[in-house]
């Protein structure tokens, strides 16, 4: 299985990033589903989707067995925020087109996520930034939304504006990697974000 990397942050947290190459049915075969998992695949119509989410999941099963959780699957909450069947761990989970990503922490919220590097984001930046953050720098502009996405799953709550209640500390241009600070209402968070193929991941590392 083309897993392309998992590391600890610490000893209660690591990550894991997949990249997804494999057919539909293969994935499907690697797979031991969890209660209601089935029900919810079978929800989903396209198959490239149906590949990022058995991709995702069987990343926040290698994340488990790294930090020697057991793993039961992986369900959403009414909120739509993952949460390991056990529930024991925190865990966010992301995926973009080739690759998926997931996050685990034992005991403290996290927050997880991948975009490709593209154009599109000129057009969509406006939804998430004040107009004097703008720039035309397609890749500055990807770390900001993909750090305020994390930011925003990290939250774990609906209503949360990506412009107006996630705050960045402002990020040079022209970094392929990094790390910043976002401002969540009264709590501060570190965010470390990079460059991976034609991609931004950033996730929180406190």
């Amino acid at each position: 299985m083309p897993i392309i990397t998992i590391h600890n942050l610490d000893k209660d947290r690591a990550w894991g990033l997949w990249n997804i190459q494999e057919q539909l049915q293969v994935l499907e075969e690697s797979y031991t589903f969890g209660r209601e998992e089935k029900d919810y695949l079978a929800g989903i119509s396209h198959p490239n989707k149906k590949q990022e989410w058995l991709a995702s999941r069987l990343t926040v099963g290698m994340v488990c067995e790294h930090l020697q959780l057991s793993y039961a699957g992986t369900l959403k909450m009414p909120d739509r925020k993952p949460y390991l069947c056990e529930q024991n761990g925190h865990v966010s989970i992301s995926h973009s087109h080739a690759y998926a990503a997931a996050i685990i922490d034992k005991s403290k919220p996290v927050g997880i996520d991948i975009e490709r590097i593209d154009t599109k984001i000129l057009a969509i930046r406006k939804k998430f930034l004040f107009e004097e953050e703008f720039s035309d720098d397609i890749r500055h502009m990807t770390q900001y939304w993909c750090i305020k996405e994390a930011g925003y799953k990290l939250a774990g709550s609906t209503g949360i504006s990506l412009k107006d209640d996630i705050i960045v500390d402002p990020i040079p241009a022209g970094l392929n990697h990094g790390e910043t600070q976002i401002h969540l209402g009264a709590n501060t968070y570190r965010i470390l974000f990079f460059e991976y193929d034609t991609y931004i991941v950033a996730f929180n590392i406190n």
